[in-house]
């Protein structure tokens, strides 16, 4: 289970992913030179919930995880239709309690337009302002 990801350095620009020990991605992320990372968008909350581990009983069709490969860096794909999405090449590993925290140089990134899907206090919220919210500004 990836825990956080946050930027690590604007110069070079760098992201940092914390992943559990136990996480199925911590083994390939210990021998990976290469590594992409998606941050869903607020429409990709059953992507979420499907590799959080709970199964989602069917996608529709158009909702279904599609990837994308990211040209010239083998074994890198990225979700479509995230809200960001970066491809880093691993320069450090630092062990961190039962976490390991992957640094990685962000070679490609992207962003689109979407809120991102928000995971705080054991629930799914949004960014965006609540329509009472905007009437009162």
């Amino acid at each position: 289970m990836c825990v956080a990801r946050i930027p690590g350095s604007l110069k070079p620009p760098l992201i940092v992913v914390s992943v559990g020990h136990r996480a199925r991605m911590h083994a390939r992320l210990m021998d990976a030179e290469l590594f992409g990372v998606s941050v869903l968008s607020e429409a990709q909350e059953p992507h979420s919930r499907h590799f959080a581990g709970e199964a989602q009983s069917r996608f529709a069709p158009s909702c279904a995880p599609r990837f994308a490969a990211v040209d010239g860096l083998a074994g890198v794909v990225l979700l479509e239709h995230a809200a960001a999405r970066f491809a880093a090449r691993v320069v450090d590993r630092h062990p961190c309690g039962d976490h390991t925290l992957f640094v990685g140089e962000v070679l490609v990134f992207s962003l689109d337009e979407h809120a991102p899907l928000l995971f705080f206090g054991s629930r799914y919220a949004s960014v965006a302002a609540s329509a009472s919210n905007e009437d009162s500004a």
